[in-house]
């Protein structure tokens, strides 16, 4: 599974020239992500970013589940710095999700904001510290979803020109309408993880 999601992350940065790949790993998981900047690729709309995001989550990071299925993503975002604010970035995100657990089946299209902020130290590289909140009602979720609250935080280095390593900590907590254990209240995964990223 690890290898596949991997060789999948791989393959999209290559195929489709994607302009940011990340891993994510703990010593149970991985998380691969690719994300393009859609002005580099001809978009007349500058911080316009579209991504995917796949999550081999496991049952010992996750609350009240024991089948766990892979968590995919599809995202849009739009991100712009803050210019009163030195080194601040906001961005405005749109998600679909899509996974399944203990029989059930699982998609939302959360909304979100997301955060990014260069520290303003001395140190021998450039530090940042960022974070994102993506949250969608019942109303926004289908199949056996009722909502969707999705917490992120993480502290990265850019060690080398475009090269960041990264710490960081998620909360993707998915609500079903009916579930064996609990009814409501299940996390599909809880975890710290640290990272590499590669911009191009």
């Amino acid at each position: 599974m690890i290898k596949k999601i991997i060789l999948s992350t791989l393959i999209g940065t290559s195929v489709f020239a994607a302009h940011q790949v990340e891993f994510n790993l703990n010593d149970k998981e991985v998380e691969g992500q690719v994300l393009f900047d859609l002005s580099k690729m001809g978009v007349p709309l500058e911080g316009a970013y579209a991504g995917a995001r796949i999550l081999n989550g496991n049952e010992r990071n996750s609350d009240k589940i024991e089948n766990i299925s892979q968590f995919k993503e599809v995202s849009f975002m739009l991100m712009r710095p803050v210019e009163s604010v030195a080194g601040l970035s906001l961005g405005l995100g749109i998600k679909g999700v899509y996974t399944k657990f203990d029989g059930a089946r699982y998609s939302a299209i959360p909304l979100g904001l997301e955060v990014k902020m260069k520290l303003p130290l001395a140190t021998p590289f450039p530090l940042h510290v960022g974070g994102a909140l993506y949250y969608a009602p019942s109303d926004l979720t289908f199949h056996d979803g009722d909502k969707y609250l999705e917490v992120r935080s993480y502290l990265d280095a850019e060690v080398i020109h475009n090269g960041h390593i990264e710490v960081g900590y998620r909360n993707i907590d998915p609500d079903l309408i009916s579930h064996p254990i609990n009814s409501h209240n299940v996390t599909y995964n809880e975890a710290f993880y640290y990272g590499l990223r590669l911009d191009f």
